[in-house]
C-alpha cells in the first residue's frame, strides 16, 4: 500500500493528475499523527502552504515551509509517515549523470525549478526538474544514475 501511494505521489508530483484534488487545510484540522510530523518537520520554520491532496482516493498531506532562504516541501501519508522531501538544488549540486540528462532534456528551454527528492532518511532518490520549451511546461524526475524515474 505504501509503495503504491509513493508511486502515485511520484506520478502526480508537480503536475495535474486526473484523479487528484487539492484542498488547503489548517494545522488544527490535521489527523494527530500528521500534525506531529508537520511540527517536527517544520521545526520553527515559516509555514508557507499546507494541503490535503487526495490521489486516487488516498489522502496525502503536503507541507511547504521555509527556514530563512531555504525552502522545503514534505509529503506525508495519513499516518504521518514522510513519503518524500523536496528542496531546491543548484544544477552544480546534481550528480554528473543526472546533470547530463537534465541539460540535454532542457536544451534551449528555460528552467522553472530544480529540486532534490529525498527519502525521510535524507537519501537522494531523484532530482525533479520543471522547464519550459516554447510555452510547453515539462516535469521530469531523474535518478542520480541518470535514468528517468516516474514523474
Amino acid at each position: 500500500m505504501l509503495l503504491r501511494l509513493a508511486l502515485i505521489v511520484l506520478l502526480c508530483a508537480g503536475s495535474a493528475c486526473a484523479e487528484e484534488t487539492r484542498q488547503a487545510i489548517k494545522l488544527a484540522d490535521l489527523p494527530s499523527a500528521v500534525r506531529e510530523t508537520v511540527t517536527l518537520q517544520q521545526a520553527g520554520g515559516n509555514l508557507l502552504r499546507l494541503e490535503k491532496i487526495v490521489l486516487e482516493g488516498i489522502p496525502v498531506y503536503e507541507l511547504e515551509f521555509s527556514n530563512g532562504a531555504a525552502r522545503k516541501i514534505v509529503v506525508m501519508d495519513a499516518t504521518g509517515k514522510v513519503l518524500e522531501i523536496r528542496q531546491p538544488v543548484k544544477l552544480t549540486e546534481v550528480s554528473k549523470a543526472a546533470r547530463a540528462v537534465i541539460e540535454s532534456s532542457v536544451g534551449k528551454g528555460k528552467f522553472i525549478s530544480l529540486e532534490s527528492v529525498k527519502t525521510e532518511a535524507g537519501i537522494v532518490a531523484a532530482y525533479q526538474v520543471q522547464f519550459d520549451v516554447e510555452g510547453k511546461k515539462t516535469l521530469l524526475r531523474i535518478r542520480p544514475d541518470g535514468s528517468l524515474a516516474q514523474e
